[in-house]
């Protein structure tokens, strides 16, 4: 099936279904459809670079899937993604705001998953991580999303 989409159109659709992700997280309050279609964008957007992307893509990808299934309340999918995202960054020797991004995520997801001593865990790595972020716009981006982890 992936043989029959090139690589500029699934680079195309991955940032598409990336983006619809963030415009139904902003959207308040979700329903039921909404939600479904942001989990549906999450992992149609992860297949696309899972396809095509870098170890970077993959991670970020990962990363907004966890996102989606923790907005949702599924924490466990939550964690599961997260973790996935880590070990991914990790593994790759990326650093900067990738890997504060990933603490973050994984501080959401085991907030979601209702675990707040893991989540106190990867909520301080995250905040260590992020006040070694080089680019201020980085590390502010970064930052406000940090702030609104539960």
């Amino acid at each position: 099936m992936t043989e029959l989409i090139d690589a500029t159109t699934h680079k195309k659709l991955a940032g598409q279904l990336f983006n619809r992700c963030w415009d139904l997280l902003e959207t308040e309050p979700r329903d039921g459809a909404q939600d479904r279609e942001l989990l549906t964008a999450a992992l149609a957007s992860r297949f696309h670079w899972q396809t095509i992307g870098t170890d970077e893509n993959l991670a970020v990808s990962d990363w907004m899937a966890s996102r989606a299934f923790a907005a949702v309340g599924d924490g466990r999918a939550a964690v599961d993604f997260a973790s996935a995202a880590l070990a991914r960054v990790e593994q790759a020797g990326l650093g900067d705001w990738v890997i504060a991004s990933m603490y973050e995520g994984l501080a959401r997801a085991h907030a979601a998953a209702g675990d707040r001593a893991a989540r106190d865990v990867a909520y301080a790595k995250a905040e260590r991580a992020v006040a070694a972020i080089k680019d201020v716009e980085d590390r502010d981006l970064i930052a406000s999303q940090l702030a609104t982890v539960p």
